[in-house]
């Protein structure tokens, strides 16, 4: 069985064929999968790099339970987190490390099936081994947190004032992870008071829209009112890093980026070393993720779990738990 978005608006819970791991390929009962922003947008036909049939599940800690062959057996039964990158490793990104960014860039629980099952199959070399008792909820958090790591890694935040636009999962991470890495002080800016209350629970300072300057800027809503007020709101030499997901075109004032000598970077997902770095901050504790889960359920129960992930206001993670 598997969770089958057939088109927008449409998600079901059907009978999937046998899994088989290959040369290379190991075979996963996944334990917690996270819900996500980007599965959402496919839900609701927003997602502009997509075609259905989707097979939803890119956040997620699971258990190797068969191995294909050449793969060596001391995988067997280890738990691990995916990274559900599926890359070409011959185009120039590739050959230079930023295979994020590769030519041919399939994700699984996009372009290829992903972990909402049963059981699915992945790349060895996608796997990534948790310590044994390693909190699985967490584990299916890596992703996200590798998401935010890799976002912060893009520019120098020791001593710098930080502004984070969003206190939505994403938003929450990039946050803590800017605080663990030196910023002189990190601001979460969010509309919705659940969810700077959230913040604020993490130790993070937390406000609605002001006309506050800020030296470096996380934009993780993906929207062009929160990219233009990143503009504005950004001191001049600062920095802008983009984050969110955008599924419509922008307008934003280009002017400003070039009067005020604003650098402008995008952020696309993560490398090896993101994920690495995730589950040292997980385990060190200079990260913390539950207190973002606020809804939990059954991995069959996929109707109800994306319902609740919709209602914004209430939702931040939702995770699918195996029975």
């Amino acid at each position: 069985m598997h969770a089958l978005i057939a088109s927008p608006h449409q998600i079901d819970w059907v009978t999937a064929p046998q899994n088989t791991p290959q040369a290379g390929e190991a075979l996963l009962q996944p334990l917690a999968v996270g819900i996500c922003g980007s599965d959402l947008h496919v839900f609701e036909g927003q997602h502009p790099f997509v075609s259905y049939p989707v097979y939803p599940g890119h956040e997620v800690a699971a258990r190797v339970v068969a191995v294909g062959p050449g793969v060596d057996p001391s995988w067997q039964g280890a738990l691990v987190a995916l990274e559900p990158s599926l890359t070409c490793g011959r185009c120039e990104a590739c050959r230079s490390g930023r295979y994020n960014i590769c030519e041919k860039l399939k994700v699984m629980g996009f372009q290829a099936p992903g972990a909402m099952a049963e059981h699915f199959v992945s790349p060895v070399q996608n796997l990534h081994r948790l310590p044994e008792g390693f909190d699985v909820e967490l584990g299916a958090m890596i992703e996200p947190l590798a998401v935010a790591v890799h976002a912060v890694a893009l520019t120098q935040l020791q001593g710098r004032k930080v502004a984070v636009l969003g206190a939505g999962t994403i938003g929450l991470l990039v946050g803590q992870v800017a605080r663990a890495y030196g910023a002189a002080g990190v601001e979460v800016v969010d509309p919705l008071e659940p969810r700077r209350r959230v913040a604020e629970d993490l130790g993070l300072q937390a406000k609605t829209p002001d006309s506050a300057k800020y030296d470096v800027i996380f934009e993780c809503v993906g929207s062009e009112k929160a990219l233009e007020s990143a503009i504005q709101g950004i001191r001049k030499g600062g920095t802008i890093v983009v984050v969110g997901v955008y599924g419509q075109p922008t307008t934003i004032s280009a002017g400003l980026i070039q009067d005020w000598e604003i650098s402008l970077k995008g952020s696309l997902m993560y490398t090896f070393h993101d994920y690495r770095e995730a589950i040292r901050l997980f385990a060190g504790g200079q990260v913390q993720g539950r207190a973002l889960i606020t809804h939990r359920f059954a991995l069959p129960q996929v109707q109800q779990a994306f319902g609740a992930a919709l209602e914004r206001g209430k939702a931040l993670k939702v995770m699918l738990l195996a029975s």
